[in-house]
């Protein structure tokens, strides 16, 4: 039996109303805190590489041994070091409202440095991708992508059943019907 009023998975949750359905995934403070020390894995890397860079003699020089350090000991741990601070600090929680009332998406991303708020005609909202549990059986859970008429897509994985997906996807196609029929 799906209930008809709210989903909810994880830190995720959908609320269905007569005339609106809202999105939130929240981006818990726990998880941030937990990535930011993960931030600071290149230092040791970065240390050694420079050590030996140091002691190197450069008048003879394995090309290939300083190639393979520089993307080892420098980039990598570059690259995996930014991505882990990017996601800790301008990770997104999401707020996606459907009204037909207004015929209006309001989608709302937060981090803890910006907050940005856009408004988008309802009418021209896409069900980009339906991934159900049953096509796809390594998913543990449907997923849904939505699409915003600038190409910003909302992925929601907030349901436990196959049946849950269908039915929002059934409740969206019904408000964006609503909001494409003329006023």
């Amino acid at each position: 039996m799906i209930s008809k009023n709210k989903l909810q998975r994880s830190e995720e949750f959908i609320i269905f109303e007569e005339d609106v359905v809202r999105y939130v995934r929240e981006f818990p403070f726990w998880i941030r805190l937990f990535l930011l020390p993960w931030s600071l894995f290149c230092i040791p890397f970065v240390l050694y590489y420079l050590g030996l860079a140091q002691s190197t003699d450069w008048t003879n020089t394995p090309i290939f041994g300083v190639i393979f350090a520089t993307f080892g000991f420098l980039i990598l741990p570059l690259v995996f070091s930014t991505v882990i601070l990017w996601f800790a600090i301008l990770g997104d929680s999401i707020d996606l409202t459907l009204n037909s009332i207004s015929r209006e998406i309001i989608l709302q991303r937060k981090s803890p440095f910006r907050s940005r708020l856009t408004h988008y005609p309802l009418s021209n909202l896409q069900v980009y991708k339906v991934e159900l549990e049953s096509d796809y059986p390594v998913y543990d859970a449907a997923i849904v992508t939505l699409r915003m008429p600038d190409g910003v897509k909302v992925s929601i994985s907030a349901f436990s059943r196959d049946e849950e997906a269908k039915y929002y996807i059934q409740r969206v196609r019904k408000l964006i019907a609503i909001a494409s029929e003329s006023p």
